[in-house]
């Protein structure tokens, strides 16, 4: 058996309120759930939210899975009280080295197949599918794992996309281009075949997370999840369609999609903090769902914290990746919430000869479309503490020398300042900046006001400060 949304919801369940909270009010599908969960947002909050009851559907909600680092953490089995960002990642990191190969399983043994809708039974609307912010041109379905087959090599592909509700038995599907469902998407245009797929919806967020995995297009993220899982991921065929599914999720949507004709979805509330503006995208004709007779439906708050923070967890391990390659001293990489987790990255290296600071902010701006401005600092500045950062920035940099500004690029698509080949136009070219803050070998700098060591560790503020309520 497989672990399982609801393995992760009992331990954050047990964890405490820090970490999990339960709404005790039904609520609508429109707004509400995102209001709730941006007021705690705004508060520093961010445990996992449980929504008993959404007006309109029999199946609660949950959300903010990926409220923070901590929850990560969780999900790998840390403990979220003890373990700060930078042993989460590592951990991350190696995980996402083993590639536990999936494995499939009969339906018998797979939760996901205790309801079967085919054919006239097929009705999106008992999902509680939420309309999240204003401007939104409807419902969305904004954690869906969509899983495609390449038609050449036959290995799975795995996805996070938004889907818009078109109909009781249509979704639509935006793709942006560069992304690996599109190019298998091409292809099966090319070859004049309809293109299968199934969506799942709810698993484990380890599972979640292989979906992020930005590795080459020819490594299966199923196998990925089974690495965060340290268990094999168990799937099952799907009913109506020549892909296999998670056994243990809560609820799965199959279907087919024409790749030769688009429709238009969108405004839809993104990442970035912004409206994404309507854009094109593909058609699912759903031919099956299939779903645990008391699923539960996991949702992602487009446009609040989890949105980029999800994003961010597969685009740091991608940083980190793409530097090392160049200076293999890296020692920690952040892409903190000022850059919506993925358009900044701060970088901490261990710098040996001059040069080495530009090269990793070099290679941080290429690993991935949506890294905008890269900066380097010495190993001794704590990259997840934003003030240590600017700091120096502020006393290491000499902006003739150290930052650098590397014009038309390929940017992503969904950034605000993105703009075509005339540059005057939006589109998916942008400007990149590499600030180097790390300080110059070879010439003297000043050196760092740092407390006695010995002291520091031995006094404890708990001895010395009477009602002493810190950590």
């Amino acid at each position: 058996m497989n672990k399982d949304l609801r393995t992760f919801l009992k331990q954050a369940r047990e964890t405490g309120p820090d970490v999990y909270v339960e709404v005790n009010q039904p609520l609508k599908s429109k707004y509400e759930t995102w209001v709730i969960q941006e007021k705690l947002s705004r508060e520093g909050r961010f445990p996992v939210i449980y929504y008993p009851k959404i007006e309109g559907s029999e199946l609660p909600v949950v959300s903010n899975l990926f409220g923070s680092w901590g929850l990560f953490g969780l999900a790998l089995g840390m403990d979220p009280k003890k373990s700060d960002i930078s042993e989460i990642f590592h951990e991350y990191r190696k995980r996402k080295e083993k590639r536990i190969p999936f494995k499939t399983v009969s339906p018998s043994e797979s939760p996901v197949k205790e309801m079967i809708l085919k054919g006239k039974e097929v009705d999106l609307n008992i999902l509680p599918i939420i309309h999240h912010a204003v401007l939104d041109s409807g419902k969305y379905i904004s954690c869906g794992q969509l899983v495609c087959k390449d038609p050449d090599t036959g290995i799975l592909n795995v996805g996070i996309y938004r889907m818009e509700l078109k109909g009781k038995d249509r979704l639509g599907v935006m793709m942006i281009p560069a992304q690996h469902a599109r190019y298998i998407a091409r292809r099966y245009a090319d070859i004049g075949k309809p293109m299968e797929i199934a969506v799942y919806v709810g698993h484990h967020p380890a599972v979640t997370a292989g979906a992020e995995f930005t590795g080459p297009i020819d490594i299966c993220e199923y196998d990925v999840a089974g690495g965060y899982l340290e268990e094999p991921l168990e799937v099952v065929k799907a009913e109506t369609v020549d892909v296999l599914v998670p056994a243990y999720a809560e609820i799965a949507i199959e279907g087919v999609i024409e790749p030769r004709k688009m429709d238009i979805d969108g405004p839809f509330a993104e990442w970035t903090g912004y409206y994404g503006e309507q854009s094109e995208c593909f058609i699912i004709q759903v031919t099956g769902i299939t779903m645990r007779r008391d699923a539960i439906y996991h949702d992602l708050a487009a446009g609040c914290w989890e949105h980029p923070m999800l994003n961010s967890i597969g685009f740091t391990g991608a940083v980190y990746d793409a530097v090392a390659r160049v200076v293999p001293s890296v020692k920690n990489v952040y892409l903190p919430p000022s850059g919506r987790g993925v358009i900044i990255a701060y970088i901490s290296i261990a710098k040996r000869i001059e040069g080495e600071g530009k090269r990793a902010a070099l290679a941080a701006i290429n690993s991935a479309a949506s890294v905008k401005i890269a900066v380097v600092v010495d190993e001794d500045i704590n990259v997840y503490k934003e003030e240590e950062v600017l700091w120096a920035v502020a006393t290491r940099v000499c902006p003739d020398i150290d930052i650098n500004i590397i014009p038309f690029l390929a940017g992503g698509k969904l950034d605000p300042t993105a703009y075509d080949e005339t540059r005057v136009k939006k589109g998916a070219m942008t400007s990149k900046m590499i600030i180097d803050a790390t300080k110059p070998i070879g010439i003297p700098f000043p050196t760092r006001i740092t407390p006695p060591e010995e002291l520091w560790g031995k006094m404890k503020l708990k001895d010395y400060i009477k009602d002493y309520k810190g950590p």
